[in-house]
């Protein structure tokens, strides 16, 4: 009699610890985290957040639709993910906030990974690298070009929370700074007298001469000290999102160049 309660014991002792594993396994299987690339695979839309002001990388057409070499890259990604793609339009100084607060996946909109920004997101590879130059009046390009001192008592029109701002701001810290949200807002403060100068980079300048044939280039260029542009990703984004991202940068960033060139042609049509 003994020893048939202590074999039923047994056998419900192993029932008991075999229904806890299991157990224990659902619970550990449905709580197992998904990752920053199945998150976005599971929506089946990647949310992307640009500034889109700032041709040939960003811009409307004369349709109002989105296009520019960023737009292209955003393609690609979208493919090597395996889902659609969404764009929202926002002020440059907005996009990493929108990102910290789950309202985009990712940036892409010639940011640089600077090491403030680095605080707030995590950064690909960098696709494409250019320079800064600023730009003036044709009347005033002289006097700018034999005494490029004389920018430390002008104001400068720059993009707000760019680059650019942060190269006049180190380089000549006496200028008074205008800051705006578009690169063409900048280009008509200088045409109607409201700044003395703007900084963008060399082929942002290109097409807003080529819109304003006011403005020229003066021969004073500076490099913003950082990588390049690169994607931004949330903090702490896992591997696979990372690496899936990378790639497509490694495959595409001597076409990236091309694409530049590609979309000037378009913002002068």
């Amino acid at each position: 009699m003994k020893f048939k309660k202590i074999v039923s014991l047994i056998i419900l002792l192993a029932i008991t610890i075999g229904l806890a594993a299991t157990l224990s396994a659902c619970s550990n299987s449905s709580s197992k985290k998904q990752t920053s690339l199945e998150k976005i695979k599971k929506k089946g839309v990647l949310t992307v957040g640009m500034s889109a002001s700032t041709a040939p990388y960003e811009f409307h057409d004369k349709n109002d639709k989105i296009i520019g070499s960023d737009v292209t890259l955003i393609k690609k990604i979208a493919k090597k993910l395996g889902v659609k793609y969404k764009i929202k339009d926002m002020d440059f100084d907005g996009l990493l906030p929108a990102m910290q607060s789950g309202k985009i996946d990712m940036i892409v909109s010639a940011m640089s990974p600077t090491e403030e920004r680095e605080k707030s997101a995590d950064f690909s590879k960098v696709y494409y690298k250019s320079t800064n130059v600023f730009v003036t009046k044709k009347d005033d390009v002289k006097k700018f070009n034999a005494n490029p001192d004389l920018l430390n008592s002008s104001t400068v029109a720059v993009i707000n929370s760019s680059t650019q701002q942060q190269v006049v701001q180190k380089n000549f810290p006496k200028a008074t700074l205008k800051l705006f949200s578009k690169s063409t807002d900048t280009a008509l403060a200088v045409v109607n007298n409201k700044a003395d100068a703007l900084l963008v980079d060399v082929p942002t300048a290109a097409l807003l001469e080529k819109t304003n044939s006011s403005l020229v280039n003066t021969n004073i260029r500076k490099s913003d000290g950082t990588a390049g542009a690169a994607v931004a990703m949330p903090n702490n984004s896992t591997k696979d999102l990372k690496k899936a991202v990378n790639s497509v940068i490694t495959k595409y960033k001597t076409n990236y160049a091309k694409w530049v060139l590609e979309e000037v042609k378009n913002v002068s049509e």
